[in-house]
């Protein structure tokens, strides 16, 4: 009788031990990545068979670190995160609002997690424009936040002292925001210009034109050109953007495999999932 009952306390750890590998969360298909300008990524991508994220981080020298996090708030050409040399921000949807996730950028640490808007309604788009999520520059980043019933709120973050610094609304919502000279600069949907001085929120005169795309690469959805070099885009690949450079590396987003270019737009290394 003991060594039956052995037996199936074996039998039923062993199975525990089987659950619990196969339960493990696995990183899925890539969707999309912000290059930094040390030569990394930040990169979103599916859990497989579920429908929450994976954010990765990479440095020069690779994969750094990964966490799991709700669903992403954003898309491609919608990007929903802000990076700095300590502070990796992403948003993310739960309950149908919008969270910041806020991570330590060399250890993957999380920092902290809030709700943009508190007390709202949930909103079938998590309260996320198309095109314009999350913008960022100078250490700090702008969560443009749009409302149900209209207009939009900016959130202003001081991103390496963990600070939200400021919010301030909007009767439309942008269709453009941008970071400058010491500005948060937005284009209103009647075209007008408003600004707010970084520091603070207050309402200033806007001085800071519209910056020019991040990186020199030129982008189109069948090649990227860069200093005379051209490379092709594969059919799988999403759309190139902007912030898919930085610095000298691209990167390349096809679902099963991250592609990093040099400047001559040759191939420095691929990651295949």
């Amino acid at each position: 009788m003991v060594a039956v009952v052995l037996a199936i306390g074996v039998g039923l750890g062993a199975l525990g031990s089987w659950w619990l590998v196969r339960a493990r969360p696995v990183p899925g298909e890539f969707i999309d990545a912000i290059a930094t300008a040390d030569g990394g990524a930040v990169v979103i991508c599916h859990q497989r068979g579920e429908a929450r994220h994976f954010v990765e981080v990479y440095g020069r020298e690779g994969l750094r670190w990964r966490a799991l996090i709700p669903r992403y708030a954003g898309a491609v050409g919608t990007p929903a995160i802000a990076a700095t040399p300590t502070v990796v921000t992403v948003r993310v949807v739960r309950d149908g609002h919008p969270f910041v996730f806020a991570f330590d950028t060399a250890h993957g640490s999380k920092i902290a997690s809030f709700d943009l808007v508190e007390a709202g309604p949930a909103d079938a788009r998590a309260y996320t424009a198309p095109g314009l999520a999350t913008v960022f520059a100078d250490g700090w980043s702008v969560e443009v936040v749009t409302r149900p019933g209209g207009g939009a709120q900016l959130i202003a973050m001081e991103l390496d002292r963990h600070l939200l610094a400021w919010k301030v609304d909007v009767a439309t919502v942008p269709t453009a925001v941008w970071i400058g000279d010491g500005q948060v600069v937005a284009r209103l949907a009647d075209a007008t210009v408003a600004a707010w001085a970084l520091a603070d929120g207050a309402p200033t005169s806007p001085t800071a034109a519209a910056p020019p795309p991040a990186s020199r690469a030129q982008l189109a959805a069948a090649a990227i050109t860069l200093d005379g070099h051209t490379v092709a885009v594969p059919p799988t690949a999403v759309a190139p953007q902007p912030y898919h450079a930085a610095g000298d590396r691209v990167w390349m987003i096809e679902p099963h495999r991250l592609t990093i270019l040099d400047a001559s737009l040759a191939v420095v290394r691929t990651m295949a999932r």
